[in-house]
């Protein structure tokens, strides 16, 4: 009889340890994933912190480039400002050129134009004026 119940008993642990056999796979298996999602909702919360950085960096990086834009507007407003003023002075010193073009061809035309001396004979004198004594 002592062996029956013995048998009993030990059949009675045995089962009990099968039973926590099988519950502990899944309580480990709730440990990993509570765990995991701990940590899910804890990285989460610490990234809120990280957005405004970011945010901020993005508005700073923004803010530079429009002034490096401005900055590059202004540059080629003085450019083109300096190149108007060049095409007018070139504009200008080209008429004072077309003019004086104009006037040395009517000065070469009017001595052209200009009779050639006449030449006097060789053995001619040219008369001379009797002086007052």
């Amino acid at each position: 009889m002592v062996d029956a119940a013995y048998s009993r008993q030990k059949q009675g642990v045995d089962a009990a340890v099968r039973a926590g056999r099988r519950l502990i796979i899944p309580l480990v298996t709730a440990l990993v994933l509570i765990g995991g999602g701990w940590m899910t909702v804890w990285a989460f919360s610490g990234s809120k912190e990280v957005v405004p950085r970011t945010s901020d960096l993005l508005l700073e990086t923004t803010k530079g480039l429009e002034v490096t834009q401005q900055q590059a507007v202004d540059q080629l407003q003085v450019v083109q400002d300096q190149l108007v003023a060049q095409q007018t002075e070139t504009k200008k010193l080209s008429e004072q050129i077309a003019t004086l073009t104009e006037k040395l061809d009517a000065l070469q035309q009017s001595v052209a134009n200009i009779p050639a001396p006449s030449v006097a004979p060789a053995g001619a004198s040219p008369k001379a004026l009797p002086s007052k004594r």
